[in-house]
């Protein structure tokens, strides 16, 4: 199901993608701050992954795809990190 969304509105979807990826992504430190950020990125990913806008230009629409698979690494990333914290985590914890 896609949502219409009006060009203002879509844009600011992009930017708020972008701002997960590459803000809020980074400032995460911890294990548990890394699976925090990966469930907020995964919901906030499937409420706007399929939206639409039919007034968007071609540069809104690449810019729209670029910010949804940005997020889409950083979730890689961050499963692989998180485990890399983990493990790190436990081998100073006894």
């Amino acid at each position: 199901m896609s949502k219409t969304l009006k060009v203002a509105a879509f844009r600011a979807e992009a930017d708020h993608l972008f701002r997960l990826a590459n803000v809020d992504y980074h400032a995460c430190v911890g294990a548990h701050e890394l699976d925090n950020w990966r469930a907020v990125a995964g919901r906030v990913l499937a409420e706007v992954e399929h939206c639409e806008c039919k007034r968007a230009t071609p540069y809104d629409l690449e810019q729209f795809r670029k910010a949804v698979e940005a997020v889409k690494e950083r979730i890689t990333q961050a499963v692989e990190r998180g485990q890399a914290k983990a493990a790190n985590d436990s081998l100073f914890s006894g």
